[in-house]
């Protein structure tokens, strides 16, 4: 009697994926983050000094700092979910182009519109480009998101470390355009990389919804609101400090190089820190850990306009970036997880857009009210609505619950 042929053991769901190469296919993502960092921090040492050769007022500082938020906010909140809908390396690529484009034509102006106009298409790809990111860096491994997207917080700060010190050093020894040029130039490379490497595979929300709304129909969900009203009190002073910081440092004495230097080192916890604070939020919970690291950031950014010496100024900064790297990728998780796994581009879109709100009027109102009540008044204030905006979040996170899946 002839035997039964034998069965082929049911090959199974495919395994994880090798670590090794989820790294390498994460690797442009991340690397371009550091330049998108960098042609952020890069603006902060030299921009007194454009003020000081092209001629335009203190209220020019906002204009130029508020364009890239006000731009930033317009294209996450309408273009960021796309990257839910298969569309995340068109917005990767996408992004990093606008924020070259808008570096190079900033090495290229000499008049306020201009710089303005450079900005706010710098502002439009990070809009597009983070959220797209986070998406594609947590698609693989959601419970340890809190740790991945601390890796992507330390590229930004990473590159935000090196912006600077590269702003200054060839603003000084080269010319006052050639940084823009030099990290524009790097930005287009990247761009080419992410848009030929194969991505980590992110899963497709169904069909269904209006696209361009999403986000705002995520924001309905308490628990959305209120992990949106905890980003929004995190780059609050961002926004006092793109504007302000290296007017309010040059006013003091400081050289430009020294206060490239200075930023430099305010990155440094932030590139050691935020793997280690984004695992602590997947340990101890996203909404906790970021309410720890903001009753210590709160007292900090009051003390700014308390002190006069820069190299005081500078250490107050260092000290502060060491919260702030628990905090930051602590109210990203707080977003991933209020928004649910199908809709996370869409949650981080807002969470960029209303950041950008913030960071927006924050640079176009403190430059007035330097001028007028100084520093002290300027950082004392900016404390309080930091910590009355957060505990706003807290209060309305805490009236719903966080969804296991789809929303509507």
């Amino acid at each position: 009697m002839a035997s039964p042929p034998e069965q082929q053991p049911h090959p199974g769901p495919p395994g994880p994926p090798d670590a090794a190469s989820t790294r390498w296919r994460k690797a442009p993502v991340v690397m371009a983050s550091v330049s998108l960092g960098a042609g952020f921090g890069l603006i902060f040492p030299v921009l007194a000094e454009f003020q000081d050769r092209y001629g335009f007022s203190t209220v020019g500082l906002g204009l130029i700092s508020s364009a890239s938020f006000v731009s930033a906010l317009v294209s996450g909140l309408l273009l960021a979910q796309l990257a839910d809908r298969g569309r995340a390396r068109l917005l990767l690529v996408g992004g990093l182009v606008l924020s070259a484009l808008g570096l190079l034509w900033f090495a290229a102006g000499s008049e306020l519109w201009q710089f303005v106009g450079a900005r706010v298409l710098e502002g439009l790809g990070a809009g597009v480009y983070f959220p797209a990111a986070r998406r594609v860096v947590t698609a693989e491994s959601p419970t340890s998101a809190g740790h991945n997207l601390g890796v992507l917080t330390a590229a930004e700060h990473g590159g935000f470390l090196l912006g600077p010190a590269v702003g200054a050093f060839l603003a000084q020894v080269v010319s006052l355009p050639a940084p823009f040029l030099v990290i524009g130039a790097s930005q287009l490379l990247l761009a080419g990389w992410v848009g030929v490497v194969r991505l980590p595979d992110v899963p497709e929300r169904p069909a269904g919804g209006a696209s361009f709304t999403r986000s705002l129909v995520l924001a309905r969900r308490p628990p959305v609101a209120g992990s949106a009203l905890l980003c929004l009190a995190l780059f609050i002073p961002i926004g006092v400090y793109d504007a302000l910081w290296s007017r309010y440092l040059t006013d003091r004495g400081a050289s430009t190089a020294f206060i490239g230097l200075g930023l430099s080192l305010y990155a440094v916890p932030g590139i050691l820190l935020a793997p280690w604070g984004g695992r602590l939020a997947d340990r101890y919970g996203p909404v906790r850990c970021a309410t720890a690291a903001v009753v210590v950031i709160v007292p900090i950014v009051a003390l700014y306009g308390l002190v006069a010496a820069p190299l005081v100024i500078t250490a107050v900064a260092v000290l502060e970036s060491l919260p702030q790297a628990v905090a930051a990728p602590s109210v990203q998780t707080a977003m991933l997880r209020a928004s649910g796994p199908a809709d996370v581009s869409a949650g981080q879109g807002l969470a960029t857009s209303v950041e950008q709100v913030g960071a927006a009027a924050a640079a176009l109102v403190s430059p007035l009210v330097y001028e007028r009540f100084g520093a002290g008044a300027l950082f004392v204030g900016t404390a309080a609505v930091v910590a009355v905006v957060f505990a706003a979040g807290l209060v309305v996170d805490a009236r719903g619950t966080v969804p296991t899946g789809a929303g509507p």
